[in-house]
């Protein structure tokens, strides 16, 4: 993990990284695995921050619903 950005300064994810780092470290767990199940939102949080995953999936589900509503369509989900 770089904590530097492009432009110098500190790069766009690392306090989201800090944040799981943080949780690793004062974490009580036994093991490193129980560790990261225990920190598991806080790395959620980082790999949403570099990624988008959630922010793109959720853009297309209302792109489509706008189009469906536009066409007059309905949704078979109901």
């Amino acid at each position: 993990m770089a904590s530097m950005g492009l432009q110098g300064g500190t790069a766009r994810c690392y306090d989201w990284f800090m944040d799981f780092l943080k949780c690793m470290d004062e974490s009580k767990a036994p093991t490193l695995g129980l560790r990261r199940k225990e920190c598991a939102e806080w790395l959620e949080d980082y790999n949403e921050c570099l990624h988008h995953e959630k922010a793109t999936m959720r853009s297309h589900l209302v792109e489509r619903e706008r189009r469906r509503q536009e066409s007059g369509g309905h949704s078979s989900s109901h």
